[in-house]
């Protein structure tokens, strides 16, 4: 039986202590290339004396990335059906609990003014992850929307814009669908966290690549030494941004996650009804959330990834 559970974002195999090498890597080159640009006949000795143990120690660190940037890639092309949820604040109405989230997701699945809802055979297999953050007072929701905003990429989390919300009767009226709707999107495109680290990664597997050719430079263009420490001190603080706003993510607390497993939508449901551990929200709380759904077999190493399973 699937169970509600606070939310605990599971690091990719590897991701971590490659992030803390390269961090460290670049900070290290950044330190010494800054600190010696302006002797550059030192420098280049000291560069060519340790230039075949530095390449192989460079080549195989490079190596560890490139898997790394891989298996992230290869998640973020996932395709998946997006469902958002902004829960009844940004609509004028008042608090519903988790009850109200829960009754307009299954009444989005027959929804047909929506042209992107799930649409799968009767016994389909597919998963899906609801993430949800609830309060009982609006300073506190605000706190938790940041969170659900910074995971999935939702400016319109912030009630500060002017973009609230929209008509409901209206949209009715005219014969379109009834909010929320769903979207069909890639992972990376709902995911920014992780497609910047797989950027930040190639921008310092780029960097990293070209230590060997520092030599070749030295005795050219002081300022050429400058800008590299520069961009490698730019990365070391890039990479430190990210393992930050994933761990604040990793520690955040009043978000919950439900994976579930089932043979088409309706079983979907079911599941979900059935879950266990339900938060601790009555019917006069703010909810808001998001759901996630895919076809099994393609949807296993999302749930792995987004700490699901």
């Amino acid at each position: 039986m699937s169970e509600w559970r606070p939310f605990n974002l599971a690091m990719i195999p590897g991701v971590s202590p490659a992030l803390d090498t390269v961090g460290q890597a670049a900070g290290t080159l950044s330190g010494l290339l800054d600190a010696l640009a302006g002797l550059l006949e030192t420098l280049a000795q000291l560069v060519s004396f340790m230039a075949d143990a530095m390449h192989a120690a460079i080549q195989a660190l490079i190596a560890i990335i490139q898997e790394l940037i891989n298996q992230i890639y290869n998640l973020l092309q996932t395709g998946i059906y997006f469902y958002l949820d902004k829960g009844p604040f940004f609509t004028g109405g008042s608090p519903d609990g988790l009850h109200g989230f829960l009754s307009r997701w299954k009444s989005s699945f027959d929804d047909m003014g929506d042209g992107n809802r799930p649409q799968f055979a009767e016994n389909a297999q597919m998963s899906a992850m609801l993430f949800v953050v609830g309060a009982n007072d609006l300073p506190d929701l605000y706190r938790l929307l940041r969170l659900l905003a910074m995971l999935f990429g939702i400016p319109s989390l912030d009630w500060e814009e002017d973009e609230y919300g929209f008509d409901v009767p209206t949209r009715i009226e005219n014969g379109m669908s009834t909010p929320p709707d769903w979207e069909s999107v890639c992972l990376g495109e709902i995911c920014p966290p992780f497609a910047r680290l797989a950027e930040i990664l190639t921008q310092a597997m780029g960097m990293l690549s070209v230590t060997d050719d520092y030599a070749n430079m030295l005795d050219a263009l002081a300022e050429i030494i400058s800008e590299k420490a520069a961009l490698l001190s730019a990365i070391a603080d890039e990479i430190q941004a990210v393992v930050d706003a994933i761990t604040a993510l990793i520690e955040s607390a009043g978000l919950y996650i439900l994976q579930i497993d089932g043979n088409g939508v309706a079983d979907l449901i079911v599941k979900t009804e059935a879950a266990t551990d339900v938060p601790p929200w009555n019917l006069e709380s703010w909810v808001a959330g998001t759901c996630l759904l895919g076809a099994t077999a393609d949807f296993g190493p999302v749930v792995e990834l987004l700490g699901g399973g």
